[in-house]
């Protein structure tokens, strides 16, 4: 194997936690999705050569794409300040702003294990060198908008608390405290409790974090350094973590100097968002008693025997990702569960570190990226009673849903820079809100026995508002795949408003859309199934970056 093969192959190895990766293997067959792909292009950037997230998922395999590896160039002279000063908000910090409630309190919070080793000492100097480290962790929201304080001005000692629990009820109860201690007009963004087990055992870390400087990809940034400053520190150095290529505050501009640049998709934004979709539930939402803390809740499970091949054997037989795979059951289930199915809007939710500028590396940014954008359904011809049985529904679906995502133009990316940020922006402003919210957040280690990783049984909230916070959807699910002993399982976790949905009806949509998934697997596995990879190949599913590509290739014969 060549360096770069060797390299790719032990990432990898690591990522999915499966031994033996060789040149030959496919990303996209072992299950990876965008958000590994960031993963893989961080990890691999580390070891000093780059790869493109596009060519994490394009590459048919590891050999092809460490032929793309080139070396990592780094600048010759680092811009320390770069990360610390005002921050152009955001689209999400704007859609943020206008749900209205108490942003303080909006939060995510993830459980760590910790050495037994660990000091408070050692905590400490392992807490100051992520503050350090990632500016957004320094923000502090003002009348004049928000901004990042320089290194130092946030002290770990300020930010951690030392506790006892011996329940998850504990757990619970001293991470609400700690949401309620965040406040964004003092820097206080990030609080951390620190459950102490003795010299003896390894202890617990939950880590409360303020939304707006964080998402799901920043989390798993922010526990490997946890674990690099713990072996410094261990070791009886100084932390020093690797630099950050691209601060957020630097992204931040670049994404509003890209708003102009995206006023040709607003034709096709606004007739996504055109009038006529169906509607979900039996009133609109209302923000004076629709609350997130009174939603109720339903998770419900996968098993691994059919999570594993339908996000490996499926996805590759049928040429989906991930997204594409999960996104077919929920339109299946919603075709069979809306008595007039027609056209359905549904609000997704991109990991947004979008390759807008060749020199913008976000793979160890920590920060809010998300994009949120509506996505528009169409289900006719999709509600036929044996669908579950019926190869050619889960075939006609798969292949409209895939051209509906691929359609979308630059991964969603524009919607909100033009909703948000640019004055002809307006009809989508007032359009309708779709009333389904999806979020699919990549995959997650399920069981841990190794320190600064995740302890599922104490759960992972990537979207955790406080009291008072309005909904965002009538009805919305967050789904996660988590490595267990025997393979991955999706977990989907479903929110909803009492007052508008029962939970019979949420529950009836939740199910079928497993057993649409289910089916989904069964259909990958007919010989005729590879015939749905080749009708999808159109000029809509080709983006304007391939066909450039392809022009390329073709000048250069």
């Amino acid at each position: 194997m060549t360096p770069q093969e060797q390299i790719l192959c032990g990432v990898l190895t690591d990522l999915f936690a499966r031994p033996g990766i060789g040149p030959e293997d496919s990303f996209v067959r072992l299950g990876g999705d965008s958000i590994i792909a960031v993963q893989v292009v961080g990890a691999v950037r580390r070891a000093g050569w780059a790869v493109t997230v596009r060519d994490v998922l394009a590459q048919p395999d590891v050999a092809h794409l460490a032929a793309t590896a080139r070396p990592v160039t780094r600048p010759a002279r680092p811009r320390q300040e770069d990360g610390v000063g005002a921050v152009v908000p955001t689209p999400i910090m704007h859609w943020l702003r206008e749900r209205g409630g108490p942003a303080d309190s909006y939060h995510q919070f993830m459980v760590v294990r910790t050495p037994a080793a660990l000091t408070l000492d050692g905590a400490h100097a392992v807490l100051q060198a992520l503050l350090d480290r990632h500016d957004m962790l320094r923000l502090r929201l003002t009348d004049d908008g928000p901004h990042t304080l320089p290194v130092g001005a946030v002290r770990a000692e300020a930010c951690l608390t030392r506790a006892v629990a011996d329940t998850a009820g504990d757990v619970e109860r001293e991470v609400h405290a700690a949401r309620d201690r965040l406040r964004l007009a003092d820097a206080d963004v990030v609080r951390a409790v620190w459950f102490d087990a003795g010299p003896t055992a390894p202890g617990r870390l939950a880590l409360v974090v303020n939304h707006m400087v964080v998402d799901g990809i920043s989390w798993r940034i922010i526990t490997d350094d946890l674990a690099r400053a713990w072996q410094a520190v261990a070791d009886g150095r100084t932390p020093a973590l690797d630099p950050v290529p691209t601060s957020f505050r630097r992204w931040s501009g670049l994404l509003a100097a890209e708003a102009d640049r995206r006023l040709g998709e607003l034709p096709y934004w606004t007739e996504v968002v055109r009038p006529g979709a169906a509607t979900i539930g039996r009133r609109e939402l209302d923000p004076a008693r629709d609350h997130e803390d009174r939603a109720a809740h339903l998770t419900l499970t996968l098993p691994a025997a059919t999570t594993g091949p339908l996000l490996t054997k499926a996805a590759e037989r049928l040429g989906a990702d991930a997204n594409e795979i999960l996104l077919t059951g929920l339109a299946l289930a919603l075709a069979h569960w809306l008595e007039q199915p027609g056209d359905v809007l549904v609000n997704l939710e991109g990991h947004g570190r979008e390759e807008i500028a060749e020199e913008a590396d976000l793979s160890r940014t920590v920060g809010w990226f998300t994009t949120l954008f509506p996505t528009r359904f169409a289900l006719a011809g999709l509600a036929v009673p044996d669908a579950e049985a019926d190869g050619s529904v889960a075939a006609l679906a798969l292949r409209r849903v895939k051209e509906q995502l691929r359609r979308i133009p630059g991964k969603g990316l524009g919607h909100g820079l033009l909703r948000h940020l640019h004055p002809a922006g307006g009809p989508l402003a007032a359009a309708d809100r779709p009333p389904l919210g999806f979020n699919y957040l990549g995959r997650f280690p399920g069981t841990s026995d190794a320190d600064w990783q995740m302890l599922p049984e104490y759960g992972a909230r990537l979207d955790a508002p406080g009291p008072s916070m309005p909904m965002a959807h009538p009805v919305e699910v967050n789904a996660i795949v988590l490595e267990t002993a025997d393979g991955p399982v999706l977990h989907a976790d479903w929110a909803w408003a009492p007052g508008v949905l029962d939970e019979p009806e949420v529950r009836a949509l939740a199910e079928t859309w497993f057993r649409r998934l289910a089916t989904l697997v069964a259909h990958a596995e007919r010989p005729d199934a590879g015939g749905t990879v080749a009708a999808d190949l159109t000029l809509a599913a080709i983006d304007q970056d391939e066909l450039d590509d392809l022009a390329a290739s073709l000048e250069a014969l």
